[in-house]
């Protein structure tokens, strides 16, 4: 039987923010609505909870609203569990590399905007972003691949990870070479899970 108060989740098909949380739900096997929407346009709905208009935005079954995927991930596992290791030094060193990937996709993100959205791009901006996706790109790869998975699963970091990574290709094929193969393991991964291609990001 379904349950009557799923969860609500507004989101961008492509945003890898809204993608890190959607893939998220889909793990812990929770009931969830999706709300794709423009973010370029006003919506009432998403604006009602959460008044800054952006994407990922997940409605609680009890109604209560979170905004920020980082901050989701976070109430999901207080909930369910199952998104961070149980150890505590595990989890430090995995959330830390989650939120450097996290980083890689903020950085590509605005990059695209910068060159792709203004009227008059800065190329200062513009090379301030790409730089920082490099440079990111070369420390991840110095990282344990521990970090990434474990006995053949992903961990949240190597899901975003992948997640960062497939963006970086649709919105930067420039920068697919730089990707170090090390790093490219954990996307190869990824696509072997049929609810990554599901929620690949899509014009």
């Amino acid at each position: 039987m379904a349950n009557p108060n799923p969860y609500r989740l507004f989101l961008s098909p492509r945003s890898p923010f809204a993608r890190r949380v959607r893939l998220a739900l889909r793990r812990l096997g929770l009931p969830v609505l999706e709300h794709p929407l423009n973010v370029l346009e006003s919506n009432p709905d998403l604006e009602a909870s959460n008044p800054l208009g952006l994407v990922p935005a997940l409605i609680l079954p009890d109604g209560r609203a979170l905004s920020d995927s980082s901050a989701i991930l976070e109430t999901l596992h207080d909930l369910h569990g199952g998104i961070w290791p149980e150890r505590p030094t595990d989890r430090i060193e995995v959330r830390q590399a989650s939120t450097l990937a996290t980083g890689l996709m903020q950085a590509a993100v605005s990059y695209f905007q910068e060159t792709r959205m203004h009227e008059v791009p800065s190329p200062a901006w513009a090379q301030d972003h790409l730089m920082t996706v490099y440079r990111t790109l070369r420390y991840l790869a110095e990282l344990r691949s521990d970090l990434w998975s474990r006995s053949g699963e992903l961990t949240q970091a190597g899901w975003d990870l992948s997640c960062a990574l497939e963006y970086l290709e649709f919105r930067m094929p420039e920068c697919r070479d730089a990707i170090p193969p090390s790093l490219k393991a954990s996307l190869e991964l990824a696509r072997m899970i049929p609810a990554f291609g599901e929620t690949a990001p899509r014009i």
